[in-house]
């Protein structure tokens, strides 16, 4: 017989802090083109009412955000392009724009998501919290060396949106938009499932 008089005790994580538990659970979920061979083109002129992409996050969901992922393809932007990602905590969304395909990462779970996400929408004129910023040389090439990505991974810990929330991605460049191919993914779970916010 084993002795663990002295052993450490083991505490597992809650769920909404291990990514692949919740993608197990059905909780993770991407957005893409439906059509791989769709790119989406981002703005000529900044601005906080045309986002490239909008998550809309509704009251009593949380999402937490996993990656954003923007490859540079089909037509050359006009100049360096801008990549800023916004978090706020209203819904943003006003209207227009596609509603986007999303896709569970655990394929036969069953569960929808119960946020949606949209290309090219318009959104109101606010302005929430710049997570995430980055400038890129405009570039399509595939030479050895080119940087076409823009990608955010939550290396510094995850962010929970409670909603109603939005999550927002602006592209821009001058004289000609950036093109791309894009990935979202984010796992989302009922506010209610967290612990309460202390104040």
């Amino acid at each position: 017989q084993i002795d663990r008089t002295n052993a450490p005790i083991q505490v597992e994580e809650p769920i909404w802090l291990d990514p692949s538990r919740l993608a197990v659970a059905g909780r993770v979920f991407y957005a893409s083109d439906g059509d791989f061979n769709d790119v989406l083109t981002g703005t000529t002129t900044l601005a906080n009412t045309t986002p490239t992409l909008l998550v809309r996050i509704p009251r009593g969901q949380t999402v937490i955000p996993l990656m954003v992922a923007m490859n540079q393809t089909g037509t050359v932007a006009g100049g360096d392009i801008d990549v800023i990602m916004e978090f706020d905590d209203v819904d943003r969304y006003a209207s227009g724009g596609a509603n986007e395909t999303v896709f569970n990462a655990r394929t036969n779970s069953g569960r929808p998501s119960q946020v949606e996400v949209w290309s090219l929408p318009t959104a109101t004129g606010a302005y929430g919290i710049t997570a995430w910023r980055l400038r890129l040389a405009a570039d399509v090439s595939p030479a050895e060396g080119a940087v076409q990505e823009a990608l955010w991974q939550p290396d510094a810990g995850l962010v929970y949106l409670d909603g109603p929330a939005s999550w927002l991605i602006f592209t821009n460049a001058a004289t000609t938009g950036p093109s791309w191919y894009w990935t979202l993914k984010w796992a989302e779970v009922p506010t209610a499932m967290l612990p309460l916010a202390s104040t």
